[in-house]
């Protein structure tokens, strides 16, 4: 089993901290660029990154502001972050990190939103999309999200008001099959952000992804987990004109556990074909 290791790359707005798995025997094929969901980070996608390494590189950054990537000042676009992502994909070929040329992109929730403006805005870049989960809404149901967001995701106070409502999302969201203490650890990573926690999901409610969905050429995977972006997906999925939906009724948040060796096997089919 290849080995996960850690790194640091500049970036736009400081350090950007990174998972990177060495390809397993010759580098035949196009590097992986994994983005993580809100407000998560690359650790998300460990239960697999060793799994796809089979003759690539697979890597994971942490989103800025998300991790242990540095943070920008202000909450920033999804241009922006892609912005960050595409740049340190050449960077990372210009150093000998992994192969140049087109790679592939696999992203989650957030993460598939920045991947689609990858594939959109650099199509000679992209080879092909995995995505999981889509959080594509009408312009008035992203309005609205946008107007509670600071609601739902209130910043730290005195009290344990921001605790016990992150808690519930997560208990909420998150399969019974994972454990308390996984649970526990996530949510850890996700205080460490601070009064910054929602700053992605403001990109997310201000960018146009069902138009973005429509621009896009490339292959497309869309792997849709029974969670909070179900309907969503379901409803939306058909905008990728290249587009295959993999459906997975009964799996909440941590489908990449417990239905690793499907995902698995799913990924590499798509991805080799």
């Amino acid at each position: 089993m290849t080995t996960i290791t850690r790194a640091y790359a500049p970036s736009a707005y400081g350090q950007l901290h990174y998972r990177i798995v060495a390809a397993e025997g010759p580098v035949t094929r196009p590097p992986l660029l994994c983005l993580h969901q809100t407000p998560s980070n690359g650790g998300e996608w460990e239960p697999i990154l060793p799994f796809l390494a089979q003759g690539r590189v697979v890597i994971a950054p942490d989103t800025p502001g998300y991790g242990m990537s540095d943070s920008p000042p202000a909450p920033v676009s999804i241009a922006d972050f892609a912005g960050v992502m595409s740049r340190f994909m050449a960077d990372g070929a210009a150093a000998g990190l992994f192969r140049p040329g087109p790679y592939d992109v696999m992203g989650a929730h957030t993460g598939s939103i920045i991947a689609t403006e990858l594939a959109r805005s650099l199509p000679q870049a992209v080879r092909r999309l995995v995505l999981f989960g889509l959080a594509a809404y009408d312009a008035d149901i992203r309005a609205t999200k946008l107007a509670t967001l600071y609601e739902k995701f209130p910043p730290p106070g005195n009290n344990l008001r921001h605790v016990e409502k992150l808690w519930a999302i997560m208990t909420t969201l998150t399969d019974p099959r994972v454990s308390a203490e996984a649970i526990h650890l996530k949510m850890a990573d996700s205080l460490r952000l601070g009064s910054r926690l929602p700053w992605a999901y403001e990109a997310v409610y201000r960018y146009d992804f069902l138009g973005a969905m429509t621009e896009v050429e490339q292959p497309v995977l869309i792997v849709n987990p029974e969670d909070d972006l179900w309907e969503p997906t379901r409803r939306s999925s058909h905008l990728y004109r290249h587009g295959r939906r993999l459906d997975i009724p009964g799996v909440k948040h941590g489908a990449l556990e417990i239905e690793r060796e499907l995902i698995v096997r799913e990924i590499l089919a798509f991805l080799e074909a």
